[in-house]
């Protein structure tokens, strides 16, 4: 399923009984991120206090940055991120952070989601994890995420970079599914009466295919309600649609111009826009199309 097929599905979606989700037990129940990374760390970058996870912190080998999409987490690459890491765990490194106004980071300006203050939010944060690099670097981003790489990428304010992965993002169906996307969003409840409730419904409405992976992930994506008794969404996802264009506008151009080997990576068969088919016929970049995923394609098929 594409992104877009993704938000006209939406209208679809049927909350599941939340009084359900105190009888099933350890089945909806929230995994650590310690059993998917070594540490978790705060790192301070101008405004912001970045939740950063990350494994091989000591290792010598290629970097990987993984940059998830709005309204996720780092969590939402644990999966993933075990898998790489497990790969070579002697060489590699693996980061995965919450980006500003996600996750468990925290700071001044939380809710200004401009493309230029997340591209200065990525390369602020690698410069502070891996001052002088000298290693080789692959950054990897979903979705929104994808944009914010992209951009980072292309103008080479990150070193050695040797590999850019944009996962399940086309600039053309992300721009012709932007009046859509408040349906999806308001489609979705909007309250929980528990993390289990929140977790259950992820998978029942098909949001995450990945059940272990949304036991990990969907608990990051919540916070309390002052009542104490309900969670709610920890990014707020209508007020950032002021920039909605500007992270998907010229996306194709970016990704084809990033002077590094590409991959894109899409769920179902998601159209390639002008610009991609052409670059994607002259050999610029790798297609890999995963029709079994959804639009969190990390998350339901980590392995691949």
């Amino acid at each position: 399923m594409d992104l877009r097929q993704t938000i006209f599905k939406a209208q679809h979606i049927k909350l599941p009984p939340l009084e359900q989700s105190e009888t099933d037990g350890k089945e909806w129940s929230p995994l650590p991120w310690s059993l998917y990374f070594e540490t978790q760390r705060t790192v301070s970058v101008s405004d912001t206090n970045f939740n950063v996870y990350a494994s091989g912190t000591d290792n010598s080998g290629p970097i990987f940055v993984l940059h998830h999409g709005a309204g996720h987490s780092g969590l939402t690459f644990g999966l993933t991120s075990k898998h790489i890491y497990n790969s070579d765990p002697q060489s590699y490194t693996v980061v995965a952070p919450d980006f500003r106004g996600h996750g468990a980071t925290t700071g001044n300006n939380q809710n200004d989601l401009s493309l230029d203050r997340m591209v200065d939010d990525l390369v602020g944060l690698f410069d502070a994890l891996f001052p002088n690099n000298r290693r080789e670097v692959v950054v990897v981003g979903h979705s929104m995420g994808g944009a914010i790489a992209a951009h980072a990428v292309s103008s080479k304010r990150i070193q050695n970079v040797r590999g850019l992965v944009l996962i399940d993002i086309v600039e053309g169906s992300a721009m012709d599914s932007l009046p859509s996307i408040p349906m999806f969003i308001n489609a979705r409840p909007q309250t929980f009466e528990s993390v289990e409730s929140a977790i259950r419904w992820h998978i029942e409405s098909n949001s995450i295919q990945n059940h272990e992976s949304a036991r990990l992930s969907v608990p990051s994506l919540l916070v309390p309600i002052n009542d104490g008794k309900r969670m709610t969404w920890r990014t707020q996802l209508l007020p950032t649609e002021k920039y909605w264009k500007e992270w998907y506008s010229g996306l194709s151009k970016t990704f084809v111009s990033a002077p590094t080997a590409k991959l894109l990576v899409l769920a179902g068969t998601d159209r390639l826009d002008k610009e991609l088919l052409i670059a994607q016929m002259q050999g610029k970049f790798q297609l890999e199309v995963l029709p079994l995923a959804g639009h969190t394609v990390q998350e339901d098929l980590p392995d691949r």
